[in-house]
């Protein structure tokens, strides 16, 4: 199946077999290996045409995963960080639905933990 990166800029798709892929704008044909994955960064089926969605709709990741942290803050649960007192990635990842990457992990932890 063909896929088309949201943005301008090409996406990177790793999992965590070690297989990677890269999407263009323009769009590439992906193993179905990475279609989940994929989706999840938010790729686009190239069937998909462009039409603008109105402004304020969609699926906007970051403000989910920082909901997921804020929730995981919120009940107070030893358990759902590490030692090091980071959100748990498998915790953080039950609580928003698909998988999120330690780096970007960290990088949201950081802004919702300046905020509380």
């Amino acid at each position: 199946m063909k896929f088309r990166s949201p943005t301008d800029e090409p996406l990177y798709v790793a999992l965590t077999t070690g297989h990677t892929c890269v999407i263009s704008p323009e769009g590439d044909e992906i193993d179905q290996m990475f279609h989940r994955e994929a989706i999840s960064r938010g790729a686009v089926p190239a069937s998909v045409t462009d039409e603008k969605a109105p402004a304020g709709t969609g699926f906007d990741r970051k403000q989910v995963i920082a909901d997921a942290m804020s929730a995981m803050l919120d009940s107070g649960a030893e358990d759902e960080f590490t030692n090091d007192g980071k959100p748990d990635l498998r915790k953080l990842s039950g609580r928003t639905g698909f998988k999120v990457a330690r780096e970007e992990a960290d990088a949201i932890w950081a802004e919702v933990s300046a905020k509380d």
